[in-house]
């Protein structure tokens, strides 16, 4: 038997590396620069019966100019190269120009494309330069398979910047939903080849031939072959498919049918089998046997961690919010938490690293009671989550994306929070990102403190109203509109508020529409069928108030304090009960 077991083994290595051979064979390479700093979108299109078909997309930015196309050979195909120079466009590009390339390709061959977008003129076929390229291939290749999957789909190819994933390209599956990818590799690492749905982490190296097939349920790999590194890496994830197969891949995993405490059992006794893997692994790259290292120790712990979190938010209507936090916490996580555990940046090499440490700080936070994290204010959260991390350059990561899920209403709060922390944000992504929050509310400053006796508008009965009308009472201000979804939605909470304080008699609810005059009936009507309370006042367009305060976004809640100043022109939304009475109850405590 032994004998007849090489051979089989000897025969299927020979039909792998043939297999990688034809796959490159199969393939023409259009490799290529961009001369000039620009924004564009680069397309290849095949023309099969004059019908147009993407096979693949590159975004192309001032900093990143370089592409890869990989083509498969068809001599039935024609072939389209399109260049859409973009523009900015508010937050987003547009498409200013578009330009169509003409695309011959021979047998055989591979190809070397360098466009200079200004200088492009169709007619006079200059701008570009298309040529053979005799060079020996150093391009990775990367094609395969998508199973479970009932339609084509597009594919993106991402790598690692900072601990995220940044999209390199998007490529489109062909018929059994295959696809081929090239990728200019200037430094070895993990990549992620990543649906709408899933990611899979692969390790290429500079003219690597991988062949993958990936299962679109759970994002794993169900086959790969390749690199020692990818073969490697492929043994882990089936190894470790136990504690991962619940969706650990995907970007909202079905857990409705998981068991917690048979899964916690099921990855206790995996422990061992994990442990003797990550002893015995091949050397050869130190590289490699790093990044893996912290691959290995990531997957183990997020794995059960985000199950965890998922399962911490119950389905409303046959849908599940995406979680905020931990709800309780089983004490095998416990286990999870050690002091000084993110002491190294290098594990920023991994697309999962920074939904690592962001669950991790919240796992810290999730650790104290329901009761003790209620008495917790924003700023005494962040500061317990900021510190679950040891490395500085980690901490500047975890803060700038901390800062986007912390709501923060106004300059006060602002200050509160995030300016303890901002030496962490000295510097690129965290620094734009702390400057954009605080622009926000910096204008504010222009109405904080100062008198809010200068506007006047008419109520239901067309009587006008000045706020000096309420000297020595604070002042509560909603403003709102009949045609605002999410004014409506905030008014049952709205109303909690004002029964609360409905035999204060030192404060006075105000509300101010900013519908049109002409719609002054259904103003009315509106009032009645909500049963709004308080006074309500109505500003014509928002002419007389809501402009002059750059109120641009409604609801807006603002807080006048009894000497007719303004507190707060950024108030909480009155469904952060809580945090909304604390503005209330200290403007109230004060003296006129």
């Amino acid at each position: 038997m032994l004998p007849i077991l090489k051979k089989f083994l000897s025969f299927i290595i020979c039909l792998a590396i043939v297999t990688a051979a034809n796959a490159q064979d199969n393939i023409h390479f259009l490799t290529g620069t961009i001369t000039e700093k620009v924004n564009a979108e680069l397309h290849v299109f095949k023309i099969v019966d004059n019908k147009l078909q993407r096979l693949a997309q590159y975004p192309i930015t001032p900093d990143n100019k370089s592409f890869v196309f990989a083509i498969p050979k068809n001599a039935d195909a024609a072939y389209r190269f399109q260049l859409n120079l973009l523009k900015p466009n508010g937050r987003h590009m547009k498409v200013e120009k578009i330009f169509v390339l003409p695309l011959s390709l021979n047998a055989n061959q591979n190809y070397l494309l360098n466009i200079t977008p200004s200088k492009i003129d169709t007619a006079k076929k200059v701008g570009w330069v298309l040529k053979q390229d005799f060079t020996k291939p150093t391009t990775a290749l990367i094609s395969g398979r998508i199973v479970n999957l009932k339609m084509n789909t597009t594919l993106s190819l991402q790598k690692v910047v900072n601990g995220e994933l940044e999209e390199i390209g998007s490529f489109a599956t062909t018929g059994d939903n295959h696809f081929e990818i090239g990728c200019q590799v200037k430094q070895e690492g993990f990549y992620y080849l990543s649906t709408l749905r899933s990611r899979t982490r692969i390790y290429i190296k500079p003219a690597d031939k991988l062949e993958v097939t990936i299962d679109n349920k759970t994002g794993e790999l169900s086959y790969a072959n390749g690199s020692p590194e990818m073969q490697q890496l492929y043994k882990w994830q089936q190894l470790i498919l136990p504690i991962t197969n619940y969706g650990y891949n995907i970007s909202m995993p079905p857990s409705d049918s998981i068991d917690l405490n048979a899964y916690i059992n099921t990855n206790e006794k995996l422990q061992p089998a994990l442990n003797a893997f990550s002893k015995n692994l091949d050397q050869t790259n130190p590289r490699f046997l790093k990044a893996f290292n912290y691959a290995m120790q990531v997957d183990r712990e997020l794995a059960p961690m985000n199950l965890l979190y998922y399962l911490s938010v119950p389905k409303v209507k046959g849908f599940r919010p995406r979680p905020k936090e931990f709800n309780e916490v089983p004490p095998f996580y416990t286990q999870l938490i050690q002091p000084g555990k993110f002491g190294n940046a290098s594990i920023l090499v991994l697309g999962e690293a920074r939904q690592f440490m962001n669950l991790y700080a919240k796992l810290n936070l999730a650790l104290l009671s329901k009761e003790e994290r209620g008495k917790l204010s924003q700023s005494e959260k962040l500061r317990l989550m900021m510190n679950s991390i040891s490395n500085d350059t980690l901490k500047s990561v975890l803060f700038t994306d901390l800062m986007g899920q912390i709501e923060v209403n106004n300059l006060s709060e602002f200050r509160e929070t995030f300016e303890p922390f901002k030496k962490y944000a000295k510097t690129g992504e965290a620094k734009a990102t702390y400057q954009s929050i605080y622009n926000l509310f910096s204008d504010d400053t222009a109405f904080i403190g100062k008198s809010s006796y200068n506007f006047t508008l008419p109520d239901t009965s067309g009587r006008m109203v000045n706020m000096k009308d309420f000297k020595g009472k604070v002042v509560f201000i909603d403003v709102w509109a009949t045609w605002c979804g999410p004014c409506k939605e905030q008014f049952p909470f709205y109303k909690e508020i004002e029964e609360e304080y409905k035999d204060n008699k030192n404060i006075v609810f105000v509300g101010i529409s900013i519908d049109r005059e002409k719609d002054r009936e259904k103003w009315l009507n509106m009032i009645k069928k909500e049963s709004l309370g308080g006074l309500q006042l109505l500003d014509d367009t928002g002419k007389a108030f809501a402009r002059p305060y750059q109120i641009n976004a409604i609801p807006r809640f603002l807080l006048i304090d009894k000497q007719g100043k303004w507190i707060e022109i950024r108030c909480p939304r009155p469904e952060s009960k809580e945090n909304l009475k604390r503005y209330l109850d200290k403007a109230l405590s004060e003296k006129p």
